[in-house]
C-alpha cells in the first residue's frame, strides 16, 4: 500500500481531532451524534420494550392470581353428612398438573421480565458504548496508524476501520432487533396473547365465584338447627328428615358439580397456558436472541467484504505501481 503524503495525513488528522472533540464536548455530542432521529430511535425501541414488559407483567400477574385460586380448591376439603353417611370431596390430585404448569410458567416470565429488562438497559447504554467508547478509541488507533511506518501503520489502520464498523453496528444493533421482534409479534403472536390473557382472566374469576358463593340450601341442611314444633309428631318427625336428607343430598349434588366444573375449567387452561409460555419464550427471548445474532452476522459478513475488496484494490494498486516503475 502506498504511504499517504505528510499532507494527507495532516487533513486526515485534523479531521480525526475535530470528531473527537465533538464526541467528548457535551453540547456538540447532543448536538450532532444524539440529534432528533438518533433519540427518535431510542425512544421507538423502548417503546416496543415497555409494551413487552407491560404484557408480560400483565401475563404474570394473572397466572400467579389463577394459581392461588387453584391452591385454595386443591387444599379444601369439605365434609358433608347426608341421611348420616360421611362425604369428602377433594381436588387435589385433578389440579396438580396445572398447578404444575403455571408454576412452570411463572419461572418463565421471570426470564422474560429478565430478558425485557436487559433488552431496555443495552438500548440505554449503546449509544455510550458505541460512540462515547468504540467510536472514539477508534478514531484515535487509526489516526496512530497514519503517523507509524508501514506496515505496522497499516494494521493499525485497519484495526481502527474495524473499530468504527462495530460502533455503528452496535449503535442500531439494539433498536433493529427491538423492531424487527415488534413487527413479528404483531404480525404472529398478538392476537393469541391477547387471546389467551382473556381466556385466564376469565376462568381466574369463574374459579373464584366457585370458592366463594355459598351453596344453596347449605344453612337450611345444617343438622345442629332445632326442628320446628311438629318434632313431637312422629309423622312430621319423618318428614322433616327426609326433607333434611333431601337438602343435604342436592348440596352434594351442587358442590360435586361445582368441583367438576372447576376441574374442567382448571384442564381447559392448560392449553391457555401452554400458549402464552410459547408466545413470551419467542417474543422474549428467541426471537431477540435470533434478530441479535442475524444482524450482528450480517454486518461482519459486511465488514469482512468491504475490507477485502479494499485489500484486494490495494493489492492491484501495488502491483500496478511494480510494474510501471520496474
Amino acid at each position: 500500500m502506498a504511504i499517504p503524503s505528510k499532507k494527507t495525513r495532516i487533513i486526515w488528522t485534523a479531521i480525526i481531532v475535530c470528531v473527537l472533540i465533538l464526541i467528548f464536548t457535551p453540547a456538540t455530542r447532543k448536538l450532532f451524534f444524539e440529534q432528533h432521529l438518533f433519540r427518535a430511535v431510542d425512544a421507538k425501541s423502548t417503546e416496543y420494550v415497555d409494551s413487552s414488559l407491560k404484557n408480560a407483567g400483565t401475563a404474570f400477574v394473572l397466572a400467579r392470581g389463577f394459581n392461588a385460586v387453584v391452591s385454595v380448591f386443591q387444599e379444601s376439603e369439605i365434609q358433608l353428612e347426608p341421611a348420616g353417611v360421611g362425604v369428602s370431596l377433594a381436588l387435589g390430585q385433578a389440579l396438580d398438573p396445572v398447578n404444575d404448569l403455571v408454576e412452570r410458567f411463572s419461572w418463565v416470565m421471570l426470564v422474560s421480565l429478565t430478558s425485557l429488562g436487559i433488552q431496555k438497559f443495552l438500548i440505554e447504554v449503546t449509544p455510550f458504548v458505541s460512540i462515547q467508547i468504540l467510536l472514539s478509541l477508534a478514531l484515535m488507533i487509526f489516526l496512530v496508524g497514519l503517523w507509524l511506518p508501514r506496515p505496522t501503520g497499516a494494521n493499525f489502520t485497519q484495526v481502527g476501520k474495524i473499530l468504527f464498523f462495530a460502533a455503528i453496528l452496535i449503535r442500531f444493533a439494539v433498536p433493529a432487533m427491538a423492531f424487527l421482534n415488534h413487527q413479528v409479534y404483531v404480525g404472529f403472536l398478538e392476537n393469541r396473547h391477547d387471546r389467551s390473557v382473556e381466556k385466564l382472566s376469565q376462568a381466574t374469576s369463574t374459579m373464584k365465584s366457585y370458592a366463594l358463593d355459598e351453596p344453596k340450601g347449605e344453612r337450611d341442611s345444617d343438622p345442629s338447627e332445632p326442628l320446628p314444633e311438629q318434632e313431637k309428631k312422629g309423622v312430621s318427625q319423618a318428614i322433616e328428615k327426609f326433607s333434611l336428607a333431601w337438602d343435604q343430598g342436592k348440596r352434594i349434588l351442587d358442590v360435586n358439580a361445582r368441583f367438576k366444573a372447576v376441574r374442567q375449567l382448571a384442564q381447559d387452561m392448560i392449553e391457555t397456558i401452554v400458549d402464552l409460555i410459547v408466545v413470551f419464550t419467542l417474543s422474549t427471548i428467541v426471537l431477540p436472541l435470533a434478530f441479535l445474532w442475524g444482524i450482528i452476522r450480517l454486518g461482519k459478513l459486511i465488514g469482512v467484504r468491504g475490507f477485502d475488496v479494499l485489500s484486494i484494490r490495494r493489492i492491484a494498486k501495488m502491483r500496478n505501481s511494480q510494474q510501471a516503475n520496474p
